[in-house]
């Protein structure tokens, strides 16, 4: 059976359901949260990479008790201050 999906369309599927499940409320994204995950793909971060900072900023919120955001911005944002520095080094 061929899947409808390539290996690396599902991988970033998953993030968009381990953000769901982080986030705890809501079942959409914004169009601007499909822009960020498409951006993600296209500039070729794994979605592995991604996963891990969706999990320790979850528990970043967690141990300032704050929420978990609701869109993909902050976590971008994350994503890029880490990638500028593993750059800079």
């Amino acid at each position: 059976m061929t899947s409808l999906l390539d290996d690396k369309d599902f991988e970033y599927s998953m993030l968009v359901h381990l953000f769901l499940e982080l986030r705890g409320r809501g079942m959409s994204l914004s169009s601007a949260d499909l822009d960020i995950l498409k951006s993600w793909e296209d500039s070729g971060i794994k979605p592995e990479f991604i996963a891990q900072i969706m999990i320790e900023y979850a528990e970043d919120c967690k141990q300032r008790s704050k929420h978990f955001p609701n869109s993909f911005l902050p976590l971008s944002r994350r994503v890029r201050s880490i990638l500028i520095k593993a750059n800079e080094t």
